[in-house]
């Protein structure tokens, strides 16, 4: 069961977080809001941690760190259940804080102004959300079905993979600088029948107005991951040319992805 004050270890996007549950329900049944304090902050926006101290206020309402201008954001101290005090902001304020902080720098440094804008530029709360959500799920084997989630779970997945293709083509491809977009649509005609700016289009306006469904019922977060795992393969396979690689890719993705991607009339009885 979830509880206040909850630690939960979060690898997102090549970074470590402690996040910390504030309220188990927060977004509702089982989904709880989550904050991250300081220390993990200035790790990750090059902010001294004696900065965001000095920053924070108290008043009858509360304890909240200030910025230069003169913006607030509520800070909550919350026991964890490492029996450790932590002071946490709630991970979508860390996003408008940053936003607000780079406008109305005051005399925050170049390092930190740089460290801000990087992480800005890196962060989604969203995903975060999603990243924290998942670990809950494989703790707790909770079910959450939201698409979204789905969706950014799987296209961060598929990040590591696409580093690597491109390292792939650039090893192995002609000297375009278009080479990428070739291969790119070469990958999508292949498993989907049509290049990835048609394919992306159709999952923006899918035809039957759901937009979990694409062409031959491949819902959008499917689609990322088949894209995600081919590229991987590409990036594996030791074949003669790139062209054979990705053709052997393509045809061992569809093996992998038929069941999932058959409509319903066509999907094989178990």
């Amino acid at each position: 069961m979830l509880e206040t004050g909850q630690i939960i270890p979060i690898q997102f996007k090549g970074r470590s977080f402690n996040a910390i549950v504030i309220d188990p329900d927060g977004l509702g049944a089982a989904k709880p809001t989550i904050g991250v304090g300081y220390r993990g902050m200035s790790r990750h926006t090059n902010v001294p941690l004696s900065t965001f101290v000095k920053r924070v206020i108290h008043n009858e309402g509360g304890s909240h760190l200030k910025l230069p201008s003169g913006k607030l954001f509520r800070v909550i101290q919350i026991e964890a259940n490492d029996n450790n005090i932590y002071n946490v902001i709630e991970v979508s304020d860390w996003v408008d804080l940053v936003s607000d902080w780079l406008k109305n720098p005051g005399r925050l440094g170049p390092k930190a102004r740089n460290g801000l804008i990087d992480f800005l530029a890196w962060y989604a709360a969203e995903g975060l959300y999603a990243a924290a959500y998942t670990f809950l799920k494989q703790t707790y084997t909770r079910e959450d079905n939201e698409v979204v989630q789905r969706w950014l779970v799987s296209r961060e997945a598929g990040k590591p993979a696409r580093q690597d293709w491109s390292w792939t083509i650039a090893e192995q491809g002609e000297g375009s600088p278009y080479k990428y977009g070739k291969w790119t649509n070469y990958v999508y005609n292949g498993l989907f029948g049509m290049n990835a700016a048609e394919m992306k289009q159709l999952w923006e306006e899918p035809v039957s107005g759901s937009k979990a469904i694409a062409r031959n019922y491949i819902p959008e977060s499917v689609g990322i991951e088949m894209v995600a795992y081919c590229e991987k393969l590409v990036s594996i396979l030791e074949l003669e040319d790139l062209e054979k690689t990705h053709d052997e890719a393509i045809r061992l993705t569809q093996m992998k992805y038929r069941k999932r991607i058959a409509p319903p009339s066509e999907t094989p009885e178990s």
